[in-house]
């Protein structure tokens, strides 16, 4: 069992690190240090909003729509998660609603939603179109089972960053921007023995594309446009 500590404290930090050449990641983060399950998450909320005025509009995924419990992978729209941890068992792995309190994951709205754990091992996000922001809030997390936890991507090149732990559980935030694109992100822990859960997922929205019906709509009146041109009556020249 974890032990509870009742120390708290917040940080609030911003970074611009050099990614590729002509490229640079900006990174988002805030800790909300013991937190409750359900309470206020004010540095973490500050970071999220930050990233978030940042980049462009946000595709967020809170893991309300999946069914609960432990799957290799889930498919989403525009996402695809894969799971590299083993089933942990007692709602501490894949898709969870379980709270056992602010050293476990836990849903960072009520408390009583949904959430993904993956203790020992790690989340890969593949995206379906180029992204250039990611972040989540990470619930649970303590310094006694590892001093931090891993974001790993490709932009052209490698970038990985070990981001810090909270010391007694309670909510974080990690995310960044970057100029140049990317197409999956890893998140992980590996070995530490934690159990601890991401929620609220946020990330590029996938290129609108116009249904069909619109297409057809588009088709159709590029047609009568070219129709009506073409029955246009000539002018006819008089001669002074």
């Amino acid at each position: 069992m974890k032990n509870v500590l009742l120390a708290s404290a917040a940080v609030v930090a911003i970074f611009v690190l050099p990614a590729v050449a002509g490229a640079a990641v900006t990174t988002y983060s805030g800790q909300d240090d013991g937190a409750a399950v359900g309470g206020s998450f004010a540095n973490s909320d500050a970071a999220a909003a930050t990233l978030a005025a940042a980049s462009g509009p946000l595709t967020t995924i809170d893991f309300e729509s999946l069914a609960t419990g432990f799957q290799s992978s889930y498919v989403l729209p525009d996402v695809t998660i894969t799971l590299s941890a083993s089933d942990y068992g007692d709602g501490f792995s894949g898709i969870s609603s379980t709270t056992y309190g602010n050293l476990y994951g836990f849903d960072v709205g009520t408390g009583g939603g949904n959430w993904l754990g993956f203790p020992g091992g790690g989340a890969t996000f593949t995206f379906g179109s180029a992204k250039n922001a990611f972040g989540f809030y990470t619930t649970g997390l303590q310094t006694t089972f590892g001093a931090t936890f891993n974001v790993s991507f490709v932009d052209g090149s490698a970038q990985s960053f070990d981001v810090p732990s909270n010391t007694n559980g309670g909510v974080s935030y990690f995310g960044f921007t970057d100029t140049a694109s990317f197409t999956s992100v890893t998140i992980s822990q590996n070995g530490a023995g934690d159990a601890w859960g991401i929620d609220n997922v946020s990330f590029d929205a996938a290129p609108s594309v116009p249904e069909p019906a619109t297409w057809a709509m588009m088709i159709v009146g590029f047609g009568l446009t070219g129709a009506a041109l073409r029955r246009r009556p000539a002018k006819t020249a008089f001669a002074a």
